[in-house]
């Protein structure tokens, strides 16, 4: 029975929606509405909280779910050891309720009022003193969440892509709380409602990353002192490392593959759409990532002592992605040569731009998920990525080593032997010991 708050008229409102199956202790009503007065906002928080406490309480009891809805003002409240605290009706009422609670380990209510964790045994006061810390300074002066992101984005200079999703993640929880979100009054049953609602058109790995947003932003808010207290975002994913194992990109099968690169849809796009067609073809032989290639510069073609082709990986989403990958020759001679011939330095490889934030890879993911449903490969989450995904994977079993493998996609390895005690593969051993199954790859689509 989560409190839903509004104002009406200068006055404030908690809305809770009954359980059907206890409609009966509420005279067949579906909603109660509570009227909570005049106050600070974490002061009609705090009511709305008693409020929800004292009608659950009532609804396990099988009492009737009646309260003061004309003003809310007075509870009584009998905790676990007799101790009665009657007529709670302000922010210290609700103080003093709250470190009774904390010496009765009442989890439940502490949790409910935002007051952090019950103290472990022997911790002492602690409890209550940090929460009177973290209420010290009111609500309505703590810094607004979209300010927060604002001062997040100044120090911490994340991509564009990362601002957007930001950007688009507070703008819908504050939409949600109808509220400027005051750090300080976001409260974990906020979390939870919020994450609730999401549930109704987002799938579960689109809500654990919001959440992770949130809880970035939190976490940056703490560290840098706006926030006193527990991070209200405590929610563990939803998604298990297994489920996302499992329910990722797909493999693009070796029929598949060939299917589509050497149909004459795609053929005809080397003439048709020439920066499409040779960043899929980029694509197959190197595995990067679809931004690492859409963002590539001229600059970034390099040629070894030995006279292997290879691309200067120098912006990636991970330290191991900075790397060298290395480009068989027949790629030049398929007509790539000639494509980049007259292009400055500086020049970007391919025309794509970046959209909103989304990357420059966004434009060719979309046509290359269009196309290859019209040759008829319909198998569900093949897309882009899933290209990265089938190389790694034709490597593998064409007998390519892990270590390889790893510095060749730039995926971390974790291993001390390795990570610690080895140097990495230039790039002419790359292109020697990748070399078999790249061959088999050009034959399999086509060139």
């Amino acid at each position: 029975m989560k409190p839903f708050l509004f104002v009406r008229r200068q006055r404030n409102y908690a809305r809770f929606m009954v359980p059907k199956p206890y409609r009966t202790l509420s005279n067949e009503k579906k909603y109660l509405v509570v009227a909570l007065g005049s106050g600070e906002p974490h002061i009609i928080r705090q009511r709305a909280a008693l409020a929800e406490s004292v009608l659950v309480a009532k609804m396990v009891q099988g009492a009737p779910m009646t309260l003061d809805r004309d003003k809310f003002k007075v509870f009584d409240i009998v905790l676990n050891n007799g101790t009665r605290i009657e007529n709670i009706n302000s922010g210290s009422d609700v103080d003093n309720l709250l470190k009774m609670a904390q010496a009765e380990s009442l989890a439940d209510l502490i949790e409910s009022l935002g007051g952090g964790a019950v103290p472990q045994a022997g911790a002492g006061p602690q409890g209550p003193h940090v929460l009177e810390e973290r209420r010290s300074v009111p609500a309505t002066q703590s810094l607004p969440l979209v300010e927060l992101l604002d001062k997040f984005i100044l120090l911490k200079k994340p991509k564009a892509g990362t601002v957007t999703a930001y950007k688009s993640v507070v703008k819908e929880f504050t939409e949600f709380c109808k509220s400027k979100c005051p750090i300080a009054e976001i409260l974990q049953s906020d979390v939870t409602r919020f994450r609730e609602e999401l549930a109704k058109k987002n799938g579960v790995q689109t809500i654990d990353n919001k959440m992770k947003v949130l809880k970035s932003l939190l976490n940056f808010a703490i560290d840098q002192g706006y926030l006193n207290g527990k991070n209200p975002v405590s929610v563990k994913n939803l998604q298990t490392k297994k489920q996302k194992l499992t329910e990722g990109y797909a493999i693009f099968e070796s029929d598949e593959i060939k299917l589509y690169f050497q149909s004459e849809r795609f053929k005809a796009e080397k003439k048709n759409d020439p920066d499409y067609y040779f960043c899929l073809m980029l694509e197959i032989f190197t595995g990067c990532r679809v931004n690492e290639l859409t963002s590539l510069q001229i600059n970034q073609l390099k040629k070894s002592e030995s006279g292997t082709n290879f691309l200067q990986i120098r912006d990636s989403k991970t330290a191991a992605g900075k790397r060298e990958v290395p480009i068989p020759e027949i790629l030049f001679e398929q007509g790539f040569a000639k494509f980049i011939e007259g292009k400055k330095p500086t020049d970007f490889i391919f025309r794509y731009l970046d959209r909103d934030g989304r990357g420059a890879g966004n434009a060719v993911g979309k046509k290359f998920s269009y196309q290859i449903k019209l040759e008829k490969i319909h198998r569900p989450k093949l897309v882009f990525h899933s290209l990265r995904k089938f190389l790694n994977d034709f490597f593998m079993k064409n007998s390519v080593d892990y270590e390889v493998r790893c510095q060749y996609f730039g995926h971390e390895i974790e291993a001390v032997n390795v990570a610690t005690y080895t140097n990495k593969f230039n790039v002419d051993d790359l292109y020697n010991r990748t070399n078999e199954a790249r061959k088999k790859v050009a034959s399999l689509v086509g060139v």
